[in-house]
């Protein structure tokens, strides 16, 4: 099956090449022969396939002692895969039946079900290009386990690409404008996902600070944040406990202030990084746009 390789610092072999695993599969049928034909696709590649929850209470922010050198975005290496192919066999035509095999459905109202809509009649199986555009416009939370840089690089393609999709393949400009503003909504959604915001897409709730709730005034702390800086257990076991509540109130009256101005400070420290990298990403090449451009158009 054919997809779109975007950048993955962490390894140089492309991600489409890894080895299924038949133990945990997930069968898709070709509904243009009358054979069944099987996909076998890994838990690893369902899970990035699927569209996950809106947003991990733990957080999306992976900023290790990488980060913290300062030469560390000049010193890595980028190495790009330009392969869109699960194999070395580019016999001509062999890349339109692979398309066609899998279709997917969508939920209504995702990133994934509105791109589709836009682009079906457009593109060759508008439905995979359409998951694998989510999928980088959504890395917060379809990507978890890549850098803050290595998503941001490919939500920045995905919107390199999606611009070039609408410029070119959209008859109705208006049409080809909400387009982009959808993908550039859940895109901006997403930047702030990195910046350690609370974010729910498809929602009146504005992105709120992981201290505070969405109906608070400004400046309110909650009690889990402060029972975080405590240190001695959630603030849900701490109320369980009579001795821990006790001990906890007191430290919360001497120490209040103090922990109030370091939860504040950490969280602009780590906002402010995060902005620095996703600044610094650039988008892949042209040539690779037009690459992803002539499997799909």
């Amino acid at each position: 099956m054919s997809r779109i390789n975007f950048y993955n610092a962490q390894s140089n072999y492309p991600m489409a090449k890894l080895t299924y695993d038949k133990a945990d599969t997930l069968k898709k049928s070709s509904s243009d022969t009358n054979q069944k034909d099987e996909i076998f696709i890994s838990a690893e590649s369902r899970r990035r396939f699927v569209a996950l929850k809106e947003y991990d209470p733990q957080g999306f922010l992976k900023l290790g002692e990488e980060f913290l050198q300062r030469d560390h975005l000049e010193q890595r290496k980028l190495d790009f895969s330009k392969s869109l192919l699960d194999g070395p066999d580019h016999t001509p035509g062999k890349k339109d039946i692979e398309l066609d095999l899998v279709h997917y459905e969508f939920r209504d109202g995702t990133l994934e079900d509105l791109i589709y809509k836009k682009l079906e009649g457009k593109a060759n199986n508008a439905s995979h290009l359409a998951s694998e555009i989510a999928k980088q416009i959504r890395g917060a939370v379809s990507n978890p386990d890549a850098t803050v840089e290595e998503r941001a690089i490919n939500r920045k393609t995905a919107l390199k690409l999606s611009e070039h999709i609408a410029e070119n393949y959209f008859d109705n400009p208006e049409e080809a404008e909400e387009f982009l503003s959808i993908i550039h909504k859940f895109a901006q959604n997403d930047e702030m996902r990195e910046k350690g915001y609370v974010v729910i897409d498809n929602s009146d709730i504005a992105p709120f600070r992981p201290y505070t709730i969405p109906t608070a005034p400004e400046g309110y702390i909650n009690g889990g944040a402060y029972a975080e800086k405590y240190g001695k257990g959630s603030l849900f076991e701490i109320f369980r406990d009579p001795e821990k509540l006790k001990d906890y109130t007191k430290a919360l009256e001497k120490n209040e202030q103090k922990w109030r101005n370091e939860i504040i400070n950490d969280f602009n420290v780590n906002q402010q990084m995060v902005e620095s990298i996703i600044d610094k990403a650039e988008p892949l090449s042209d040539e690779y746009i037009r690459d992803i451009i002539s499997k799909y158009f």
